[in-house]
């Protein structure tokens, strides 16, 4: 028989089912967080695991090597064998003396040889690399003296400079104005030069034109009689934007019918100079670039105004050695229609870099940390940066518009340059000569420009763009092949030197001995061995675990420390 429940029974049954449901979820939750703390726990104990393996590796040197051993290298050497494995040559650690330098060229003004460098990655060793110059800045002393782009700096007064950090590069390269370092190169004909070159204050115009007229200011229009303008940007400065906007509303006034973009030898600059010059020649809301990377939220840049010229046709060309922002410009213009791209690939530097001090417990600064985040991404979704197992990187003309150069070529059109030929050239009667394609040939040796030229006259003659250049891939095929047999034929006589150096100081070194006390011996075969000790036998010993280690070999010196500062640089060094 059931009872019928009082109004007090019910209650009582409803507030212990709430009570029930309260004491599961509480269940529930606690055991949510112990899965966290289990895996986060897992997690810390693989990275403890990690660190235990340095710290005993660090105990088993301190206490057990043969000779006494400096602690803070042995650190020091660890953290740049973790960055050297990455094989960037963009990430670096800096010592506090070389963050100090950094910041310097960073943040202020120096003096040096004017020319963006890096480490020859073709060389995959990192002990074996050399510094490379990307490209000497136009009118910089470099440029003056005769250093050019892809050449391999072998020695820094009289410093071999192989295996040598980038910072120690450019620390050696700068100095004082009106001092001279004196480099030895290896140009990419594989002649080898010695040039000294004196430093100076490093501050150049990057926009410029076709020539000079008689008060040596610029003259932006190639061809007057067709209405043709041409632009050439050295680098990507605060300066260059409204230099550049300038230039534009002189090619407006005039009613251009055409223009060239040169953005060839332009190792690159700032990003938000990229972003403003890409701006000027695009319908607003067009995509410029995308930064990505695998830790940082991407972020997409677009026109925000209307183009400063109108839709005029427009040529763009850029070389191996354009480089970070004039790729990101060349790009932009090529992947949205708004230029035709006429030259070569190019660098393929297309990677952001973020500086971060690095502090210790006490707020005092370890060093400094140069460290790779992202990548640029052009509007057709390609990444600009040239990594070691990738094929594709840069920024690609369309088949039809490949136009290689030579060295010789090369040269001779920076000779050119150099001399000041395009400005002092005139006809007998003072006038400025017929500028054509094939003039640009004959007297400028610049075969890309007289390409630029003959594929703008065809496009206002015919409102199509002629077919001026070469097909890409098999070129490209080509250029890497020889690229890579000629690197490979330059490492072997490299060696082959420094073996023949090696033997030339045996011979002159060459001396009579005996086997006295002390000096090594042969066996009947002739395998040379150490005199014989009876402490030369090898000990085994187990490596202590952390629990028994001394307290100075704590995993906790060497976790990783945060840091406050995070400051952008996304250019090759410069010297």
């Amino acid at each position: 028989m059931t009872l019928p429940q009082t109004p007090s029974s019910v209650y009582n049954l409803y507030m212990n089912r709430r009570l029930l449901s309260a004491v599961l979820l509480v269940l529930l939750l606690c055991s949510m967080v112990l899965v966290v703390r289990v895996t986060l726990a897992r997690r810390d104990a693989g990275i403890y695991e990690q660190l235990d393996l340095l710290a005993d590796v660090r105990h088993e040197i301190v206490y057990g090597f043969v000779e006494e051993t400096d602690e803070s290298e042995l650190v020091e050497a660890a953290v740049r064998g973790m960055i050297d494995s990455l094989n960037d040559p963009y990430t670096a650690f800096l010592t506090p003396e070389e963050n100090d330098s950094f910041d310097k060229h960073v943040h202020g003004t120096f003096s040096g040889i004017g020319a963006m460098v890096d480490l020859d990655a073709e060389e995959e060793r990192q002990e074996e690399r050399r510094l490379r110059i990307v490209s000497p800045l136009e009118e910089s002393p470099a440029w003056k003296a005769g250093v050019m782009a892809g050449d391999i700096v072998i020695e820094i007064d009289g410093k071999d400079t192989k295996g040598m950090r980038i910072t120690e590069c450019v620390e050696r390269l700068t100095g004082p104005v009106d001092t001279d370092v004196t480099i030895k190169v290896r140009h990419p004909s594989d002649d080898l030069e010695q040039i000294t070159i004196t430093r100076a204050q490093i501050n150049i115009q990057t926009v410029k034109g076709f020539r000079r007229d008689a008060d040596q200011r610029w003259i932006v229009m190639l061809d007057p009689k067709n209405r043709i303008g041409y632009v050439r940007i050295t680098q990507f400065t605060d300066r260059t934007v409204d230099d550049l906007r300038d230039v534009l509303e002189q090619f407006r006034n005039a009613n251009a019918r055409g223009l060239i973009l040169d953005l060839r030898f332009n190792a690159g600059g700032l990003l938000s100079a990229a972003v403003a010059v890409s701006d000027m020649f695009l319908e607003r809301g067009k995509p410029i670039v995308s930064v990505k990377g695998r830790t940082i939220a991407e972020k997409e840049y677009k026109s925000r105004t209307d183009p400063v010229v109108p839709n005029i046709p427009l040529v763009v060309l850029a070389n191996e050695v354009s480089a970070s922002a004039a790729e990101i410009v060349t790009g932009a213009l090529a992947d949205n229609g708004r230029a035709r791209f006429i030259g070569m690939r190019t660098y393929g530097k297309g990677s952001v870099q973020h500086y971060k001090l690095l502090l210790d417990n006490k707020q005092e600064m370890q060093g400094g940390m140069k460290i790779t985040n992202a990548y640029y991404y052009l509007p057709s979704g390609r990444n600009i940066h040239r990594r070691e197992d990738k094929d594709v990187w840069g920024v690609d003309p369309e088949d039809g518009y490949f136009v290689p150069m030579t060295n010789d070529q090369i040269k001779k059109m920076m000779e050119i340059r150099r001399e000041g030929e395009i400005i002092k050239q005139r006809q007998e009667d003072g006038t400025a000569p017929v500028v054509t394609a094939q003039w640009i040939e004959d007297e400028l040796s610049d075969h890309q420009l007289a390409a630029a030229m003959r594929a703008m006259l065809g496009r206002l003659e015919t409102n199509q763009w002629p077919v001026v250049g070469e097909s890409g891939a098999e070129l490209l095929i080509r250029r890497a092949k020889r690229a890579s047999l000629t690197r490979r034929r330059d490492l072997v006589r490299e060696h082959l030197k420094e073996l023949e150096k090696e033997l030339a100081e045996l011979d002159a070194n060459k001396k009579g001995g005996g086997e006295g006390e002390g000096e090594p011996v042969a066996d009947a075969e002739g395998a040379v061995f150490p005199p014989e000790s009876v402490d030369d036998q090898p000990i085994k010993s187990a490596v202590p675990t952390t629990a028994n280690r001394p307290a100075d070999a704590s995993p906790d010196a060497l976790a990783p420390r945060s840091d406050p500062t995070s400051t952008p640089t996304t250019t090759p060094a410069e010297p």
